[in-house]
């Protein structure tokens, strides 16, 4: 799966005066904070990618508010809970398709989904939690604990095997430290509240999953590549143009045989003159196309799978962004649009 470099940060120990309460993995640490609009600062870029990720999730979902399932979900796909659930045997995909089973798909795209009362208490409570654990900054460990005492989430993990989220979390990440004082997240509040929150380093994350047939994901993959073989630093809708007319199977590949349209030359994502190093990393509007404009296609064909052909389609709506030579040979935009909706929805591995 392509990923987007994301960093883990370790979470900053509170090694402050000794003494004091040992403080309980999950006890409040007893302060009433002035919280700060947005929970989003408090967390590492780890947590804080997992949860916008959060929000991917309940569109792919058609769910029309985050909630804490979808935090769960996010969570589970990198980084520490993922190497938690991993050493159960669960992957993300075994919570996705729990959670799929118990909601089901909704009936309309919410693109814009916004949290739930219940998640923002779970972020605030994941703040206490980490706070009384010796943690000022949570991380997706401090999350898992928190949807661990929600009923839908604890549900879903005791059916795939997991019965205490705390006592999964102890075994691993034991508390090794004092709670944080109370002054100090007070401080760390009243900085939040002025400052405001700031995007994490490197995400977000594009949300390449389950929705997206094998064909797909291995076209959007191989986009990737293409940018990092060029040393492009960021991955591009050209990038993904790339991938998705060289691929092997599937709905583009197809219509390409069937129209005789060549394949673009890898060579030709030729690297710049100054080349920094690839991160991997998505643009904004690449992001957008595999996070939003697929399924909005899909939508308005009523397919509920994401294809290569739904990829090749939500690029050529963008085609300002394709600045690349090689699209000069190929047939218009309306020809290759036609083309493929007719194509469309396609055999593709699901």
């Amino acid at each position: 799966m392509t990923q987007t470099g994301e960093k883990y940060t370790q979470a900053r120990r509170a090694l402050l005066a000794s003494g004091g309460s040992s403080g309980g993995a999950g006890d409040d640490p007893g302060v009433a904070i002035a919280w700060p609009q947005d929970s989003l600062g408090w967390f590492t870029d780890q947590a804080y990618n997992a949860i916008l990720l959060a929000d991917d999730e309940a569109r792919m979902l058609s769910h029309p508010r985050v909630e804490p399932e979808h935090l769960l979900l996010a969570a589970a796909r990198y980084g520490n809970v993922e190497w938690l659930l991993a050493g159960e045997g669960i992957d993300a995909r075994a919570v996705h398709d729990v959670i799929a089973a118990i909601r089901g798909f909704g009936s309309k795209l919410e693109l814009r989904p916004r949290r739930s009362p219940a998640s923002e208490e779970v972020l605030r409570r994941a703040v206490t939690v980490a706070a009384a654990r010796g943690v000022l900054g949570p991380s997706t460990e401090d999350l898992l604990i928190v949807l661990g005492e929600h009923e839908l989430p604890a549900r879903i993990l005791a059916e795939l095997g997991v019965s205490s989220a705390q006592v999964l979390v102890d075994a691993h990440y034991p508390v090794t430290g004092p709670p944080v004082d109370h002054a100090l997240l007070d401080r760390r509040a009243a900085q939040l509240a002025a400052r405001g929150i700031e995007p994490p380093s490197p995400g977000p994350m594009p949300p390449v999953f389950e929705r997206f047939t094998a064909q797909a994901r291995a076209a959007i993959n191989a986009g990737a590549e293409y940018a990092r073989r060029a040393a492009d630093r960021w991955v591009e809708p050209a990038h993904l143009l790339f991938g998705v007319l060289n691929a092997e199977a599937g709905v583009a590949a197809a219509v390409r045989t069937r129209y005789g349209w060549h394949r673009p030359p890898a060579q030709s994502a030729e690297p710049p003159a100054y080349a920094p190093r690839a991160t991997g990393i998505f643009t904004p509007e690449a992001r957008r196309i595999v996070a939003e404009d697929v399924l909005i296609i899909a939508e308005r064909l009523d397919h509920p799978a994401l294809t290569t052909g739904h990829v090749l389609l939500a690029i050529l709506e963008r085609y300002a962004y394709l600045t690349i030579d090689f699209i000069n040979a190929l047939p218009g935009i309306r020809e290759i649009t036609a083309a493929v909706i007719d194509a469309l929805p396609g055999d593709e591995d699901t």
